[in-house]
């Protein structure tokens, strides 16, 4: 997913240029406003006149790594710029200990719940980076089931527990009409699990439909009851992959985005779920954190944002992807570091659900 920036913009850089066009960086993201060289001489620690500093700058926006907005203004990293920053220039950074601990807490409390794991993980990493968070979900009508049973919670509720070949847990409540027998349910699920195990989850709900279906004149009320919780276990809320999305509102405070029209047309690419579906899906399978910046997003109505993404996994399987959503101007290296941290905190939990 990223993309290198010309060798030659690194080698042909001199030192000094690299520490002018590092500070613009990191001046730029903080603020959010163009950075003049007076700001760069007197609060950067670079040890040179205003006067030296504009003559580098002004060399690094001929060769495409700083831009001019206004005449009077000072200057502004282009998305080459990022990417040399991100590839080669920016220091590693680590989650703090206390953001770790809450993300930690926050997602133990949905364990062993898939949905509510998924979501809660697009909550945190929003809460955290105060961007965009993204979650692609597994697209489910694949996953292939290794055994299922049922546990009665009340008598109005009963818990379906489905194992799959990969060791996740899915839970889903279900809501009866009349109590079952737990030795009944404990029947029903050691059935399924002997007829259904190792094949994928729509193939199952179509056989049990057609059971139910064929059948339903020869059946006992009993096995017909038990076979509709079967279905309903078995059902699926979504057939294809989904994108969580939290805090798509927190693009309305960040400066580049003052304009009203474009922050909204910004929201409305983000609420067409099946653009982010394509982008986060190109992540999928690769090693590590990848990051897309600006106009390296394929979709030209995303070409203002960045994403910083990773895949989770369980075992040697690929299940979906976590990420930020952000302006250009981002902490690259603290939401690679978070993205990361979700990355591999989710993976642990799907590989190891009780554990």
């Amino acid at each position: 997913m990223s993309k290198d920036p010309n060798p030659r913009d690194l080698s042909a850089l001199e030192e000094r240029q690299l520490e002018i066009l590092k500070s613009v960086i990191q001046a730029h993201v903080i603020t959010g406003e163009p950075v003049g060289s007076r700001t760069l001489s007197q609060g950067s620690g670079l040890d040179l006149s205003p006067a030296t500093i504009r003559n580098v700058m002004s060399d690094l926006e001929e060769r495409g790594l700083l831009l001019q907005p206004h005449a009077s203004a000072g200057r502004v990293p282009t998305d080459r710029a990022y990417r040399l920053y991100v590839d080669h220039l920016m220091g590693q950074a680590r989650l703090q200990a206390g953001q770790a601990q809450e993300i930690d807490l926050a997602l133990e409390h949905r364990r062993g719940e898939i949905p509510e794991l998924l979501a809660e993980a697009a909550r945190q990493l929003s809460r955290v980076s105060q961007h965009v968070g993204v979650v692609l979900t597994p697209e489910m009508r694949r996953v292939v089931v290794d055994r299922l049973e049922f546990i009665g919670l009340d008598p109005r509720r009963v818990v379906a527990i489905l194992i799959d070949r990969s060791g996740v847990v899915h839970n889903r409540i279900l809501h009866v009409f009349e109590p079952f027998d737990q030795a009944d349910l404990d029947l029903m699920g050691r059935e399924l699990s002997v007829r259904f195990g190792g094949k994928p989850l729509s193939e199952i709900r179509e056989a049990i439909a057609r059971e139910i279906t064929e059948e339903r004149a020869q059946v006992d009320r009993l096995r017909a009851r038990l076979l509709k919780l079967g279905a309903d276990a078995f059902s699926l809320e979504r057939d294809g992959k989904d994108v969580l999305v939290e805090g798509a509102s927190n693009l309305l405070g960040a400066p580049e985005f003052g304009d009203l029209d474009r922050t909204k047309s910004l929201l409305k690419t983000l609420e067409q779920k099946g653009r982010l579906v394509d982008l986060l899906e190109r992540v999928l399978g690769d090693e590590g954190v990848q990051v897309v910046i600006g106009h390296e997003n394929p979709e030209s109505s995303l070409a203002d944002l960045s994403f910083v993404a990773a895949s989770y996994r369980t075992g040697d399987r690929v299940l979906g992807t976590v990420g930020i959503v952000g302006p250009t101007r981002m902490e690259y290296a603290r939401a690679i570091a978070l993205v990361d941290y979700l990355a591999h905190l989710l993976t642990r939990f799907l590989t190891h659900p009780g554990a």
